[in-house]
């Protein structure tokens, strides 16, 4: 490549300056500003709310906030209700955090993030889209697709739209409900039973028997501590949510891995790894535990074709992974030696560790279609699926684990040997062998 290349190459990389989660209605190809988009998901239990206009859906729980749920089908007249609403079809839903409100508008199909130069974008027009200009922030070409770029705090603060506030709704929200623990925590299993639903409110988390001892254990330091402060042990709001699960999550959750992981790691990979080597890490956030994993795995069998599925369904930070910069003086000495210079003056991972990784927005509770895997590391994510969910991933990660294949779960979390698996104690470390 020669100097001009570089150049190029540089300033095509620098230009990309916007990001838009593409999306189709009526099969026409539309995007949002990703700074717009708070997540995404699937589900068809809304709330009905009577007397409401006709585009919104109802009102959906969100981990406790309630939200309206516009069809943007029925919004810009491309359906009728009568048409295809069905309650129990799985609706693709795009949520959004505005200035004002959180809402979720339903659209036909989610497509992907697409980054392009800012200045690409072109004024809107009449002539694009069966949508008032006045919605539209701007039309891009990409990839031989011509996007309609939808200004979604015009089009939801506009007076079409002044009847979506939940809170001036009548409604009756569906009681999450979880696995109650068990009384071994102290007998107290009303109070218990109450904490577990406020934390599957307030921090998405399920109390399982995936997650119980910990709980129980919890509990108990949590209940004496309130108790001496002369405070209620149930929690008044989010924060007490937030303190109860204070030592909960995993080391090096959102860094790379400390030495006590690379080493456990390097201990349970086998000797002859073959050819291909397949690992699954759901719940990989921004990147740094999927890194993690492609640096330990390459430095020790360099030969092996690795290929790591990094799936996450927080779409902010699933599209930043594959361009995760670091600042090197902070990097652990162990990854050094795989990090490149950026055009920015940052560091990044080389090509040998960022083309062993493919990263995705999928949510592992629809996800079905995986290769025969040999390791697989979910560490925390089972806890935050609703039982059923819990059940269903577990199930799946069953089916598509070698025998001999490896599952890590998190520091504080405890698989059923019945179904399937053997416990093994590396280094204190617990892990999972299919047998």
């Amino acid at each position: 490549m020669n100097q001009q290349q570089v150049l190029d190459e540089k300033s095509s990389v620098a230009s990309v300056d916007f990001r838009m989660v593409t999306f189709t209605l009526a099969g026409r190809d539309y995007a949002i500003d990703i700074m717009k988009v708070k997540e995404i998901s699937k589900d068809n239990r809304f709330t009905y709310v009577p007397n409401a206009a006709p585009f919104v859906v109802g009102v959906y729980n969100l981990r406790g906030d309630i939200i309206s749920v516009i069809d943007l089908r029925i919004f810009f007249n491309q359906m009728n209700r009568s048409d295809d609403i069905s309650q129990t079809k799985q609706e693709n839903m795009i949520i959004l955090r505005l200035e004002d409100h959180t809402l979720a508008v339903i659209v036909d199909t989610i497509d992907k993030v697409v980054g392009i130069p800012s200045e690409t974008i072109q004024p809107p027009h009449p002539l694009f889209g069966d949508i008032n200009v006045k919605y539209i922030s701007g039309i891009v070409e990409s990839d031989k697709k011509l996007y309609v770029i939808l200004d979604v705090e015009k089009i939801f603060n506009s007076d079409d739209s002044d009847s979506l506030e939940p809170s001036s709704m009548p409604v009756q929200v569906e009681d999450i409900s979880v696995t109650p623990v068990t009384e071994s925590a102290g007998g107290d299993k009303l109070n218990i039973q109450f904490i577990s639903e406020s934390l599957a409110t307030f921090q998405k988390m399920y109390v399982t028997t995936l997650n119980n001892n910990w709980v129980g254990a919890r509990y108990k330091t949590w209940s004496s501590a309130r108790k001496s402060a002369g405070k209620e042990i149930q929690f008044s709001d989010e924060q007490d949510a937030i303190k109860f699960m204070e030592g909960f999550h995993s080391p090096y959750t959102g860094e790379l891995w400390g030495e006590d992981y690379i080493q456990m790691l390097g201990k349970i990979l086998p000797d002859d790894m073959g050819r291909n080597f397949y690992v699954l890490n759901g719940g990989c956030g921004s990147g740094y535990e999927a890194y993690s994993l492609a640096s330990i795995i390459k430095k020790n069998h360099p030969q092996t074709l690795l290929k790591i599925l990094a799936y996450d369904n927080d779409l902010m930070s699933i599209s930043m992974a594959p361009s995760l910069t670091l600042d090197r003086d902070f990097v652990p000495e162990y990854y050094r030696n795989l990090l490149v210079e950026s055009v920015s003056g940052r560091w990044q991972f080389n090509d040998a560790v960022k083309n062993s990784i493919i990263f995705e927005y999928h949510d592992m509770v629809h996800h079905a279609n995986l290769p025969a895997l040999d390791l697989v590391v979910v560490r925390d994510l089972l806890s935050l699926l609703r039982p059923e969910s819990q059940l269903h991933v577990l199930s799946l990660i069953m089916d598509n684990l070698k025998p001999g294949g490896i599952l890590i779960v998190g520091k504080n979390e405890e698989v059923d040997v019945n179904m399937g698996f053997e416990e093994k104690v590396v280094d204190g470390f617990t892990v999972y062998q299919k047998k």
